[in-house]
């Protein structure tokens, strides 16, 4: 009598094993972009803080000023890593202000003092 090689899988068994991986990616690939974006957030929240914090150095050391140029800050590498389309949005006119106690990234900067 004649013995069948019994090695290796049968086609039902490879089947099944790709419907449990495709199962599986469907599961994880949204986490992974999602957690992909929330860490693009984060970093932008983060560069965001270290140029107030910049602004808020800037002009504790300037009392008379109440707002600096982002540009001058950035330019003048006291933020290293950060560019300006990150943290302003690529508005042309961008700064630091102080207001009362706060200090607070706006749009508009008006009587800005020179970066020196």
């Amino acid at each position: 009598m004649k013995r069948i090689n019994r090695k290796g899988f049968t086609l039902i068994e490879l089947m099944a094993v790709i419907a449990i991986l495709v199962i599986i990616m469907g599961i994880a690939l949204p986490n992974i972009t999602s957690s992909i974006e929330r860490s693009k957030n984060k970093e932008k929240d983060i560069k965001i803080k270290l140029v107030e914090s910049a602004g808020e150095l800037y002009l504790d050391g300037h009392p008379t000023c109440t707002a600096v140029n982002i540009d001058a800050l950035l330019t003048a590498d006291n933020v290293p890593g950060v560019e300006k389309k990150d943290v302003c949005d690529d508005t042309s006119n961008c700064c630091v202000k102080k207001i009362s106690s706060k200090y607070e990234i706006s749009g508009e900067c008006t009587n800005a003092c020179p970066q020196t």
